[in-house]
């Protein structure tokens, strides 16, 4: 057990430290923009998103379906097949991405139209798309390299390139913002040539012959390619889920709270992302363990990584909770100092968090599911907590309750997800039972 634990640390501590980093330079990089660039370059970034997020969401779809199957063929000792499955997975994300890159760089004005940017954003839309997206395969190749390296038995370089992604971001966000006033452009590029230095370094990993992977030129196999898409689909859910979230709950904040309202829920969004990102890391470190011994056919030591997983973000959130609860005040305050924005934003964080700790239970169960291949209940799972559960509680709360509705909408949601698990997890259990009786009756 004590063994079990180490491989449990090796993984999850570099993905966790990987994924905070990344996702508190998302935050720094809004504070450089906001003040250095204005409040209309915000506006510009935010109509982009769903064009930035689309590519996250295809580049980590594959990556984390190619990096669980990767991992269960060397579970079952199949290097050459595992090393051919990550190689299928690099050309799914450079074919894919890449064309959506081309197109936003050809037509970025015609696309931040179509997003519905105003006459005020759309050249600033246009602008931040078409740099930002020059360097889409840095982006995806980032993203893909990382898992891989990590799941090929180097989290800690893994953990390193993000890292390095970050300061050279922010750095050049720095020079190209304030020294050179480059504007939203130079936030673009600076974003681009951070994610570049990510790749680079991650490509050492190859160079100086680290692991078990190898780079050649994949032998392309269909079935392949669509196993991969196939349990990478509850990767793209949980990646797309926020923005349709954060889309919904704007249009409900706007109608009832009004600016204010919005600009509250943006200082618990930026929270969010640091918050969600340790969960995600610690379920992102667990699955090269789950998958690896599912592939050795070890469901014993796969049922003990998932309950290492469980306790551990289980744990975290309740430690978190009571950071929010008792310090909630002076986080919000590092974004603004209006103490009417402090106070409504303080009330309506100490109810949003709490669903945190439903939440990091229900992470653990969807990167289980997906990296033992049960890819039907990951992707019911996942559809469920993201968008339907909380966008119907949205919907309803606040009619019963009033404007506390809004933010008991998301603990609600978390709460019904954790119930669909528990009857899934209840009606697999009955299934089995019935299979074995069938056996022993025949």
């Amino acid at each position: 057990m004590k063994s079990l634990w180490k491989e449990f640390i090796k993984y999850a501590v570099p993905s966790v430290i990987g994924m905070m980093v990344s996702a508190l330079y998302i935050v720094v990089d809004g504070i450089f923009v906001g003040r250095g660039v204005g409040v209309s370059a915000l506006g510009s970034i935010n109509v982009a998103l769903p064009v930035t997020t689309l590519m996250i969401a295809i580049s980590m779809m594959i990556t984390m379906g190619g990096a669980a199957i990767m991992s269960i063929k060397f579970g079952e000792n199949k290097h050459e097949e595992g090393n051919n499955i990550f190689l299928e997975s690099l050309f799914l994300i450079v074919a894919i991405t890449g064309v959506l890159s081309i197109v936003s760089v050809i037509f970025p004005q015609e696309i931040a139209r179509m997003l519905g940017a105003s006459d005020e954003l759309v050249v600033g839309t246009a602008e931040y798309l078409r740099y930002y997206m020059m360097f889409g395969i840095g982006f995806s190749g980032s993203l893909a390299l990382s898992a891989f390296v990590r799941n090929d038995g180097n989290p800690n370089l893994a953990m390193i390139s993000l890292i390095l992604g970050a300061i050279t971001n922010i750095v050049l966000d720095y020079i190209f913002i304030f020294v050179f006033n480059l504007g939203i452009k130079g936030a673009a590029i600076a974003s681009g040539l951070g994610q570049l230095s990510s790749v680079f370094l991650l490509l050492t990993h190859f160079s100086r012959k680290k692991g078990k992977l190898k780079l050649y030129v994949p032998k392309l196999n269909k079935n392949d390619l669509i196993r991969i898409l196939k349990v990478g689909t509850p990767e793209f859910i949980v990646q797309v889920s926020p923005a349709v979230s954060v889309f919904a709950f704007n249009i409900v904040i706007m109608s009832r709270i009004g600016e204010i309202g919005v600009a509250g829920f943006s200082i618990i969004g930026y929270i969010s992302t640091v918050l969600i990102a340790l969960f995600i890391g610690i379920s992102q470190g667990i699955q090269p363990l789950l998958s690896y011994n599912h592939g050795k056919g070890d469901s014993d030591k796969v049922d003990k990584v998932f309950k290492m997983g469980v306790k551990t973000n289980f744990t975290a959130s309740l430690i978190i909770y009571g950071i929010i609860f008792f310090f909630g005040k002076e986080i919000i305050s590092i974004f603004n100092g209006d103490q009417g924005l402090i106070k409504l934003t303080y009330d309506a964080i100490i109810i949003y968090a709490f669903s945190f700790v439903i939440a990091s239970i229900n992470i653990v169960n969807v990167t289980y599911h997906q990296a033992t291949e049960n890819s039907k209940t990951a992707n019911i799972i996942s559809t469920s907590r993201g968008m339907v559960f909380t966008i119907v509680s949205l919907m309803v709360l606040p009619m019963i309750m009033g404007d506390i509705g809004i933010w008991v909408s998301i603990v609600i949601g978390e709460i019904c997800t954790l119930l669909l698990i528990m009857y899934l997890a209840y009606v697999k259990k009955v299934d089995i039972q019935l299979k074995n009786k069938e056996i022993l009756e025949s």
